[in-house]
């Protein structure tokens, strides 16, 4: 692992463009934690993220590497995670695509770094 940070190469699972430490990952692991699925994977993750954090090199856990390691602690084939992967991602998917036919021009150039959100703000999902 060392050496793939040194040489510059991403590591499958760890780093965030946006955060030092990626909050849908807490939950994942608590929800794990809570269902009994709390193994070696999990465990081997949270290593990673602290030898990295203890050498002053932040490379937090992402969500793909929280969902990659919940999924072979649950004993799953890593031939179908890409697959699941996929499937979280598809609701915001949708999401976006509903915002853009609702509120944008359709071809338009879009500014990589002048953009921010301006959607509803953040809210409780907890069930009733």
């Amino acid at each position: 692992l060392a050496a793939m940070r040194e040489a510059g190469e991403r590591m499958p699972g760890f780093g965030h463009r946006l955060h030092t430490k990626d909050p849908r990952t807490a939950r994942l692991f608590e929800l794990a934690r809570e269902a009994g699925a709390d193994g070696v994977h999990m465990q081997a993750a949270r290593a990673v993220e602290k030898a990295f954090a203890a050498a002053k090199k932040s490379l937090p856990i992402n969500v793909d590497g929280a969902i990659g390691a919940i999924l072979a602690d649950l004993g799953m084939n890593p031939a179908a995670f890409n697959g699941i992967f996929m499937i979280a991602r598809a609701p915001g998917l949708v999401a976006h695509v509903i915002e853009e036919q609702i509120r944008e021009r359709p071809m338009r150039r879009i500014d990589p770094v002048n953009h921010g959100y301006d959607g509803p703000p953040p809210r409780s999902l907890a069930g009733p």
